[in-house]
């Protein structure tokens, strides 16, 4: 049996008594008022899915009444009930907020059908309204830690871009939350109540990239059974997320310095341009202006892109904002997992502090859940972080008395260095200078800290 709560706003008591017992043979429960005050009284104490309001309630107008009760509940849907079936009476309904309206005498099988349409909508704007909360909570600013100076900084870049339908290149370390403030803007622009999508370039074969740009029409490539919606359309009105721009091709960069220039683009397969209301984000943990230099990212791309700028400083460049990082972090998680922690100790904490954090705040992320789910006490301990948080730095290990461990760690740090150094940070090539595999290099430069 429906669970949903309907309210009957009718003068007429047999006209009342009809209607609610219509509905309560379908299971719904309903609640009955004479008058618009009853009306939202009800309202108020009671959240009501559905109300089913007469035109005319005695000297009082039954739009009114809805009005009254969409400001004390946003959600609610209505009905209107009416004797005067004419368009100026449906579009006044329509105006003043109703969902629909059915004309006297009642018909029940199309109220009925009618009572279902207008539920599933209200459902839906539930579902809506949870998830954008949900979203607004998850992306607003305040979920941003910036006790340092330089994440103030982001902070305010990010509130200038939501004002500007402006294009955004987001720069910085893997890791670091560039998606996080691509979402931001978004959250915070006039944009919000369209769609924001994003597309990772490098998951993608490049041969599969344009489709999911432009999208493409059945049978333009092997395997294209049905027109395929790209991105670009899907977007509409909303934004675009364009993970690690500079994995994007050299071909597939000049169809998009087209979009952002003509505002045209074409499926795969169609000689008809389209149009599209989206605005981009680029993210990038490349140098671009690098890959300029080596002719692999065109600069006029590049200049297209990068109207506002924004780069996300890497977790070691901003350690003021690790205490505050990790206290988020034992929250979200000991909420999760139902554990009181109180906090993390001085010697926990220190060593987080010393750890140059190589995959950055995902990192911290990561070590902390890990923390919270295997740690034992109401307080994380040096004990719970991973071995290698536990190590001490290079640096450190030049002072005071040097054990055999301590020598062949300094030298297997300073002969990776050189190896990285000479491979130009490819590790394939250093791995085979080393004589390892480049699994165990990662793992190696992963322990000890080493940036690349």
């Amino acid at each position: 049996m429906s669970k949903a709560l309907i309210l009957v706003v009718e003068d007429d008591p047999l006209q009342r008594r009809l209607i609610k017992q219509n509905l309560e043979s379908e299971g719904y429960t309903v609640f009955e008022a004479a008058t618009g005050k009853a009306a939202l009284e009800t309202v108020r104490t009671n959240p009501i899915d559905l109300a089913v309001v007469d035109y005319r309630l005695g000297e009082e107008k039954g739009t009114t009444v809805i009005q009254e009760m969409l400001a004390e509940n946003p959600l609610l849907t209505a009905i209107v009930v009416t004797a005067y079936a004419n368009i100026e009476n449906a579009v006044e309904a329509m105006r003043k907020g109703a969902y629909d309206y059915i004309t006297k005498p009642i018909d029940f099988e199309r109220f009925r059908l009618a009572a279902e349409r207008a539920l599933e909508r209200q459902k839906l704007r539930r579902e809506v309204s949870v998830l954008r909360s949900s979203l607004e909570e998850r992306f607003s600013a305040k979920n941003f830690i910036m006790a340092s100076s330089r994440m103030e900084e982001v902070g305010r870049l990010i509130a200038r871009a939501a004002k500007s339908d402006a294009t955004v290149l987001i720069q910085g370390e893997t890791g670091t939350g560039k998606d996080l403030v691509a979402r931001s803007i978004h959250q915070a622009s006039r944009r919000k109540d369209g769609p924001f999508l994003a597309l990772n370039i490098p998951s993608l074969p490049e041969t599969l990239v344009e489709s999911e740009l432009f999208g493409a029409e059945k049978g333009s490539y092997t395997g294209a059974t049905e027109r395929r919606i790209g991105k670009f359309e899907a977007a509409s009105r909303g934004t675009l997320f364009l993970d690690e721009i500079g994995d994007l091709g050299l071909s597939l960069q000049v169809k998009l310095l087209r979009v952002l220039q003509d505002g045209e683009f074409y499926r795969l397969g169609s000689s008809r341009p389209l149009r599209a209301d989206v605005r981009i984000i680029a993210a990038s943990n490349r140098d671009l202006e690098s890959r300029m230099a080596a002719e692999e990212f065109r600069a006029d791309l590049y200049y297209r892109l990068n109207v506002i700028s924004i780069t996300v400083p890497p977790l070691r460049q901003r350690k003021e904002d690790i205490p505050p990082l990790v206290d988020f972090f034992i929250k979200k998680y000991g909420a999760r997992e139902e554990i009181k922690i109180e906090g993390v100790t001085r010697e926990a904490m220190s060593a987080l502090l010393r750890y140059p954090f190589p995959g950055n705040v995902r990192e911290l992320e990561n070590i902390v859940e890990r923390a919270v789910v295997l740690g034992e006490g109401h307080f994380l301990t040096l004990e719970d972080l991973p071995v290698f948080i536990k190590e001490k730095p290079e640096e450190e290990i030049g002072t005071g008395e040097k054990t055999l461990t301590d020598m062949v760690r300094g030298l297997e740090i300073r002969e990776i260095k050189k190896a990285l150094l000479e491979a130009n940070g490819i590790k394939s090539k250093a791995a085979r200078t080393l004589g390892i595999t480049e699994r165990m290099l990662s793992y190696k430069i992963k322990i000890y800290g080493i940036s690349v």
